[in-house]
């Protein structure tokens, strides 16, 4: 009986970790926001660094290739001394 069951695989739901940023989302970047702003922009940057504060990275990955596939994958934000948005990419 339950070697007709061999064949049957079981459901495995997608894994997604991190934080959705789309490109119309960074059109709203601008060097000289603050670090509250940015946030307010694109949400929470989970991970962030205690000993890098100026430095931020958005990471979204998914075991789902179709799920958000037009999202950026990898943000690195940096921010001066005083928390002001210096420059941003996209690797």
């Amino acid at each position: 009986m339950l070697s007709a069951c061999g064949g049957v695989k079981p459901y495995k739901p997608p894994v997604t970790q991190g934080v959705v940023v789309s490109e119309a989302m960074l059109q709203d970047l601008q060097p000289g926001l603050t670090q509250q702003q940015v946030r307010q922009l694109l949400g929470p940057n989970y991970g962030e660094n205690p000993f890098k504060p100026q430095h931020w990275e958005y990471i979204f990955t998914s075991t789902d290739p179709n799920l958000h596939a037009e999202s950026v994958k990898h943000l690195i934000i940096r921010f001066d001394g005083e928390g002001y948005l210096i420059d941003w990419e996209q690797r």
